[in-house]
C-alpha cells in the first residue's frame, strides 16, 4: 500500500467512534497473529499420515525409533 492510500485510510479510521476503532483493532490484531503464528492443526489432522510406510503396530514404530537413535550414536 502506498503512503497516500495509507494516509487516506488513517483519516477514515479517525472518523470512527471508539467502539468501531476497538473492533477494527481486534480484527487487525487477529490478522497479525495469524501471519506471525500460523494456525495450529489439531493432532487428529495428522492421523493416517505415513500410512503404508510399513508401521503396522506401535512396536514397529518403537523398533524403528530405536534403530534410528542407534544410528546417530555410530
Amino acid at each position: 500500500m502506498n503512503s497516500l492510500a495509507l494516509k487516506d485510510l488513517a483519516k477514515q479510521v479517525e472518523q470512527l467512534d471508539a467502539e468501531d476503532k476497538l473492533a477494527l483493532l481486534a480484527l487487525l490484531a487477529e490478522s497479525l497473529r495469524r501471519q506471525i503464528r500460523p494456525e495450529r492443526r489439531p493432532l487428529s489432522a495428522y492421523y493416517g499420515l505415513g500410512a503404508g510406510q510399513g508401521f503396522k503396530t506401535a512396536a514397529d514404530v518403537d523398533t524403528f525409533i530405536q534403530e534410528e537413535r542407534a544410528s546417530w550414536e555410530r
